[in-house]
């Protein structure tokens, strides 16, 4: 390969090298790739799930010494933790969060690791976004692949993947967050 070549290509790599996980963390046969931060996530979180949001409501303060919020319920299609499948989850969240872009939207399907509630009452996802995960309509989650180191799972399906993201089967997930929440302090 000439000089020059080899040199942008080198570049390249070193550019994207934050993207793409440790050599030891590749997929190998019979592995798929999760969320690299999933203990971090599931070890701070009250409230696991996957669900649809129904409802949005901004509340305002009722008191010069209290904050405006933002209620949210889900319908809980998959409860992991805290919660349980089929139930409705209503939460509270500072609407200051809201200004930063951390919005849901009736008939968004998510996957959400909560933290649990504060004395207020309020929650958001654990780490900002990092603890939000899209869903599509046939119940998978969606990682986008230059969004968090990976880590290998045991024994789960085939790996569906494309350039920009990874999905999960609910079952896939299950297997991983039981891993990491066996390991919870």
């Amino acid at each position: 390969m000439p000089g020059p070549l080899r040199t942008v290509l080198v570049a390249i790599a070193m550019l994207f090298l934050p993207y793409f996980p440790d050599a030891a963390e590749l997929p190998l046969a019979g592995h798929s790739e999760v969320i690299g931060n999933l203990p971090r996530l599931a070890h701070k979180s009250g409230y696991i799930f996957s669900g649809t949001v129904k409802s949005v409501a901004r509340i305002s303060p009722t008191a010069t010494d209290s904050v405006g919020v933002v209620r949210i319920t889900f319908h809980v299609e998959k409860g992991y933790l805290g919660v349980g499948t089929g139930e409705y989850l209503v939460i509270s969240e500072y609407a200051g969060l809201w200004q930063s872009g951390e919005t849901y939207r009736p008939g968004e399907k998510v996957l959400l690791f909560l933290y649990p509630p504060s004395k207020l009452g309020l929650t958001s996802p654990v780490g900002g976004m990092s603890g939000r995960f899209a869903v599509d309509p046939g119940g998978h989650i969606i990682v986008g692949s230059g969004r968090a180191p990976l880590m290998p799972v045991r024994n789960p399906g085939p790996i569906r993947h494309g350039p920009e993201r990874i999905q999960l089967t609910p079952e896939e997930f299950s297997h991983a967050l039981h891993s990491a929440l066996e390991n919870r302090p």
